[in-house]
């Protein structure tokens, strides 16, 4: 299975995009990253029956899917997989420090909702590791 980012359509007519997905190749099957489905769930369920939006990028609610997008956004590796690999984990690095410093810089202005918030996107991606981006 490889990795891609999809756009799902929600309730007949929502268009999430920028989902990150296993999709089979030889059958066409897709399905979620197992540790962006919470995330994904409760952005469904935000949405509720009759949904105001027509149109969200996942991307801007996980942290996960904002890596990967900016990642395949800059185009094609030659070096294959371990190419693919090394640029993921380099860019979860510097996604991590960038939000640490965004969390000390909360913490100094004692902003409990910044801390909060900050401290939920670091989780997205100190969950998993980089290898199970694979």
């Amino acid at each position: 299975m490889t990795i891609h980012m999809h756009t799902l359509i929600y309730s007949a007519k929502i268009k999430i995009t920028h989902v990150p997905v296993y999709t089979c190749g030889e059958c066409g099957r897709y399905e979620p990253l197992p540790f962006i489905k919470h995330d994904l769930g409760k952005l469904i369920k935000e949405l509720g029956e009759t949904p105001s939006k027509r149109h969200l990028s996942f991307a801007d609610r996980n942290e996960w899917a904002s890596v990967l997008k900016e990642t395949f956004a800059n185009g094609l590796f030659a070096g294959g997989m371990s190419e693919v690999e090394e640029t993921i984990r380099a860019a979860i690095q510097g996604r991590i420090d960038l939000l640490l410093d965004v969390y000390r810089l909360a913490v100094d202005l004692t902003d409990r909702k910044w801390m909060e918030e900050t401290g939920s996107r670091l989780s997205q991606l100190t969950v998993q590791p980089a290898e199970s981006a694979k």
